[in-house]
């Protein structure tokens, strides 16, 4: 997980089933990383939010437009706070790739 900390969010996406919540993740050495949560056996995550602001970021250090840094990653009681410039995510599943 270290890998993606301090990264640029290119997407997210969570499917209407809710099988996953995905990070696209444009690393400091310029490579593509996912970064997934889900169930291991494949039922449902939850999701809440906290200050939700989901919106375009230009930095004109790295010229990259992106939805932000994805700033760290946490394990909490039943799931995952995920912090960056897009807000505060907190989903509650028992699996994560890369892992903690």
């Amino acid at each position: 997980m270290q890998s993606v900390i301090g990264g640029d969010v290119l997407k997210i996406r969570v499917p209407q089933d809710r099988q996953y919540l995905l990070f696209v993740v444009k690393t400091e050495d310029g490579e593509v990383s996912n970064v997934r949560f889900s169930n291991t056996d494949n039922t449902p995550i939850k999701i809440d939010f906290s200050d939700l602001d989901i919106h375009i970021i230009y930095d004109p250090d790295t010229e990259i437009t992106s939805l932000g840094e994805f700033e760290y990653v946490t394990k909490i009681d039943g799931g995952y706070e995920i912090f960056g410039d897009f807000g505060i995510i907190w989903v509650f599943c028992d699996y994560c790739s890369p892992k903690l």
